[in-house]
């Protein structure tokens, strides 16, 4: 049995985050749970970010690379891991002060659960940012699986706690590059699909989602070619569960794709849509089934944790 020498290893992937690299780093030198290490994959910068990461000295482990994008980056940082669990965390986003110690109740409370989805607040670069909600009580639902879950997630890789064993056995991230990452956080959860519990925590927020201009969601046709990797993915058997589990991966896809859709169709851009259906079809189908049925059933109730 291996001897972690962490609970926590926080991967943060960057590339010319001068802005605002520095509020990323505090919100972990701040966790109130101190048993992790911060590891900052810098992808080739050529801003002040090196700068200023280094300005931290030993607090944080630098680990540089020319520019190959967040899901390489990750891969290198989650290779020199030494936590029990991989929590990962977008340069431009935050983690609450109490993140790391609901996780870490959640962790011991259930066994040691494969992955857990933290919760999220959005908040606008420049304004304040989202106060913890923490009162000493925890909301989570607990799942067999991530395919198995029957309510919709909003996902960002920032939400993301998977432990190290988890998420090596699945081969870690893809060798993608800077423009065709997008959808990591996904690939990621369906490479993972059959491993569980799947716990997703409802309350209290534990990590803010900085909006800004340059958000990757904001390109939508990287996005709509990163949901159209993750089908044919799909179709070439990527993903665990084999032919019992194939209408709950479909669904689970097909939620994210209709979504995409709907998006490129509001910014004027009913092509990159029809682009996405063509191949999806079958998966934007059994979601809208599923959708149905679990209207008509009771969900999975929420546990409390003290």
């Amino acid at each position: 049995m291996i001897d972690f020498r962490k609970r926590f290893s926080i991967l943060v992937p960057v590339y010319n985050r001068d802005d605002c690299i520095q509020q990323t780093i505090d919100s972990v030198l701040s966790q109130t749970f101190t048993n992790y290490e911060l590891i900052v994959i810098d992808d080739g910068s050529t801003d002040r970010t090196l700068e200023i990461l280094k300005s931290y000295g030993d607090r944080i482990k630098i680990i540089q690379q020319s520019q190959q994008g967040p899901e390489v980056a990750r891969n290198v940082g989650a290779s020199q891991a030494i936590g029990e669990y991989l929590a990962l965390l977008d340069s431009d986003d935050l983690f609450l002060p109490y993140a790391l110690d609901i996780y870490d109740k959640i962790i011991r409370a259930l066994n040691s659960p494969p992955i857990i989805i933290g919760s999220m607040k959005y908040f606008q670069s420049g304004n304040a940012i989202p106060q913890s909600d923490y009162a000493n009580k925890i909301e989570i639902i607990k799942y067999r699986d991530f395919f198995s879950k029957d309510i919709a997630l909003g996902m960002s890789s920032s939400k993301i706690v998977i432990r190290k064993s988890v998420f090596d056995q699945a081969g870690g991230l893809r060798k993608t590059t800077p423009k065709t990452f997008h959808c990591d956080d996904y690939n990621l959860l369906y490479q993972t699909g059959t491993s569980g519990p799947f716990v997703v925590l409802v309350q209290p927020t534990t990590v803010a989602y900085r909006l800004h201009s340059t958000n990757a969601i904001h390109n939508i046709e990287y996005m709509i070619n990163g949901m159209i990797a993750l089908v044919k993915a799909e179709h070439n058997g990527k993903y665990p569960g084999g032919r019992t589990r194939r209408l709950q991966r479909y669904a689970r896809i097909g939620g994210p794709t209709q979504q995409w859709v709907r998006k490129a169709i509001k910014c004027g851009q009913p092509g990159l849509g029809f682009k996405l259906v063509k191949v999806a079809w079958p998966m934007i189908a059994v979601c809208a089934v599923q959708k149905i049925w679990n209207g008509l059933r009771h969900h999975t109730t929420s546990i409390f944790l003290p």
